[in-house]
Parts: C-alpha cells; structure tokens; sequence
C-alpha cells in the first residue's frame, strides 16, 4: 500500500506536452536570436522581396483567385509593417518564449501557478503581431489558426492540474 505522504508519479502526458513545449519554445528562442544577431534584412532583401511577391500577386489576379490576390497583399503589407519594428518584434517573441518554456519547466516541478503562466504566454505569442501591425491587415486564418492550437495545448495541460495541485 503506498504512503499517502509518497508524490504520485509524473503523468506521461505532461512530460510529452512539456517536451514538445520546450520543443517549441526553443526552437523560438534559438532562431529568433539568431534572427536578430545575424539576419535581419537589408533593404535591397526587402526590396527584392517586394518584387517577387508583387509578381505572385499579378500571376493570381491574372488567374483570377482573388481571395489569394487579398491574402497576399495583407501579407506584403503585415511583412512591411514588421519589418519597421525588427528588432522590438523579434526580441518580444523571444520574451513570450522564455515565458512558455519557464512556464512548462514549473509545470513539470508540480506548480499549478506555471499553467496560468502557460496560459498567458499563449495569449501573448497569439496577439503580439497585433503591437506592431494594424489589424486590418492581418489575414484572420493567422490569430485563428493560432488560437486554435493554443487552446488544444491549454486544454491537454489542463488535464494535468490536479497533480501539479496535488489534489491526488
């Protein structure tokens, strides 16, 4: 018979989650600095950027697709809008990041505050493109397919509360 005193094993599910968070988070963190410290765009790369998506957009008008003429016209005009904030944007997706991979670390120690840390880093990393760009220009599927995933990841941790509470 076990101790009542005795801490329940880990749950599989939660060590898969927070892998795949560190995963994510990570991989964020690493190619966001490496973004800032060695490849931020120069104007001639913005340029010829331009260029090339100004030639997708005729190709589609030409073809008729309208509604992929629209998405990629407010994506030149969000790419733009986020390259005159460079720096500011790079270094908060990092912040936001941290804040997951932080988050996820307190999970696996079996502090529930690390879920609602979780849950703000995805409210963050969803809207943060919304600090720089006008909403207007955002194509809706990008905050929905984001919210979408955050909230599978926010309901599968939340299965997990009960042991980070240690309400076993």
């Amino acid at each position: 018979m076990e101790a009542l005193d005795t801490p329940q094993e880990r749950p599989k599910g939660l060590l898969v989650l927070a892998i795949l968070t560190f995963i994510s988070t990570g991989s964020t963190i690493f190619f966001g600095l490496i973004t800032v410290l060695f490849l931020r765009p120069s104007e001639a790369d913005l340029a010829e950027e331009k260029r090339e998506m100004t030639k997708a957009i005729l190709e589609f008008k030409k073809l008729g697709f309208d509604s992929l003429v629209n998405l990629f016209e407010k994506l030149q005009a969000m790419t733009e809008a986020l390259n005159a904030h460079f720096m500011a944007s790079n270094l908060l997706n990092i912040l936001f990041a941290v804040i997951g991979a932080l988050s996820a670390y307190f999970m696996l120690k079996r502090n529930h505050l690390g879920f609602h840390g979780y849950i703000i880093y995805n409210l963050l990393a969803s809207v943060h493109i919304y600090f720089f760009v006008s909403p207007s220009i955002v194509p809706s599927l990008i905050p929905i397919f984001n919210f979408i995933i955050c909230l599978i990841f926010v309901l599968l941790y939340a299965r997990h509360l009960s042991w980070m509470k240690n309400e076993y």
